[in-house]
């Protein structure tokens, strides 16, 4: 089983779809960046404390093309001529994993 996407519920019971996007990011203080992806990002800022409203408005802001700074880090999508083919991939987890990342 191949998941491209992680869905969220959102406060009134509906389920929200979000698709792993590539990021940039800079840790808060210094002055290089980081390509990654969403998914990445999720897990980390899950591990800082950020519940899953607070990660479907994160999501939101980036995919509409904010520059968004919680838990030390500043996000921001990169855009599509900055994507590099075959850089961002889509991750294959099994059921398992992913029930055992939403739980997270």
């Amino acid at each position: 089983m191949v998941i491209m996407a992680t869905y969220i519920e959102s406060n009134d019971g509906e389920m929200i779809t979000m698709k792993n996007i590539p990021l940039q990011v800079n840790i808060e203080g210094q002055t290089s960046f980081v390509d990654t992806d969403w998914l990445a990002i999720m897990a980390t800022l899950k591990k800082r404390g950020l519940e899953q409203d607070e990660l479907m408005c994160v999501y939101l802001e980036l995919t509409s093309g904010m520059r968004v700074t919680t838990r030390g880090l500043s996000l921001a999508k990169q855009s599509q001529s900055m994507e590099l083919q075959g850089l961002i991939r889509e991750p294959k987890f099994s059921a398992r994993d992913y029930a055992g990342m939403i739980s997270a």
